[in-house]
């Protein structure tokens, strides 16, 4: 493949720290793609101390214009290793992977096409395998029964997460908008890049392989505090869709409930209160359905 920017259509960037274990299968996941256009792969690895630093440079040896690794001196975080390698990205169109995750054949091919037809689309997502394991499930998302396969802004920040991010396909310039001061999540991302645009699922084919299990868990209480730093700042930024923000903190109070976690009760209550509406309880009923098959399968 050449380095020359103009013949980049497509950059995958992958971020791993101590994942030595999977990193390979990522890798050459991505290596394996059928594509009929140009694409590079930036991995950014977080000083990592197992072995997956290796495993990057012998994938950089056997596929030297493709691979482009960035390898940073010390543990930056996430949030720095994030955006240093979609920083670098060169593609027209930029997925992003995590380092555990792996994907099928078709995944870049697929999303490219979808997005180079629909304008529109400036997120993508497709369906996804889970893995648990050597016991692995299709995900719980029945696209025949969406009442929509494309999704605006109001839609990301009622449900929060509606496609997973190593299935995560967008426009590389919806990624010129302000960071946060606080860390930054999937979702405040989303809501950012989507614009006046569409997030869309491209097909009802799963595309790729995520591992439940691995890496930083949803129910740690830093995910919960940036995504209530995300909601205060969403409010003020766009007041006229505070109820979308409502009903996603109502149902993230009646889980923090059902599962005892007091303290998240006590943090989500006031964004609650401030973006209160009585229509909420009815518009989450009527939306449950959906919001079911949002979740990971058991």
């Amino acid at each position: 493949m050449t380095s020359n920017d103009a013949d980049i259509k497509a950059t995958v960037c992958v971020v791993t720290y101590n994942q030595v274990e999977y990193i390979e299968q990522c890798l050459q996941s991505l290596i394996d793609q059928i594509t009929n256009f140009e694409f590079e792969i930036i991995v950014g690895d977080d000083f990592s101390t197992d072995g997956t630093r290796r495993i990057v440079e012998d994938f950089q040896r056997k596929y030297p214009h493709v691979i482009k690794p960035i390898f940073h001196s010390r543990n930056v975080g996430a949030a720095v290793n994030f955006n240093a390698v979609h920083g670098s990205a060169r593609g027209k169109f930029v997925a992003h992977v995590d380092g555990d995750d792996y994907m099928l054949p078709n995944k870049l091919r697929s999303q490219v096409d979808f997005m180079e037809r629909n304008p529109n689309c400036n997120i993508s997502w497709h369906r996804m395998y889970v893995s648990y394991g050597s016991n692995i499930k299709e995900d719980l998302l029945d696209l025949n029964n969406f009442r929509q396969l494309c999704f605006t802004r109001a839609d990301i920040l009622k449900f929060i997460t509606i496609g997973m991010n190593s299935s995560k396909m967008y426009r590389a310039e919806t990624m010129n908008f302000q960071r946060p001061d606080f860390p930054m999540l999937d979702y405040f991302a989303n809501v950012e890049q989507i614009g006046d645009g569409q997030a869309c699922f491209i097909s009802s084919e799963p595309l790729g392989v995520y591992r439940a299990g691995i890496g930083i868990a949803k129910n740690d209480f830093r995910v919960k505090e940036a995504l209530n730093s995300s909601f205060l700042y969403f409010l003020s930024k766009y007041p006229k869709l505070s109820n979308e923000i409502n009903q996603s903190v109502l149902l993230l109070l009646l889980m923090a409930f059902k599962n005892r976690r007091y303290t998240e009760l006590s943090l989500f209550l006031k964004v609650y209160l401030k973006s209160f509406s009585f229509f909420t309880p009815w518009k989450l009923y009527k939306d449950y359905e959906f919001i079911k098959m949002l979740r990971l399968p058991k």
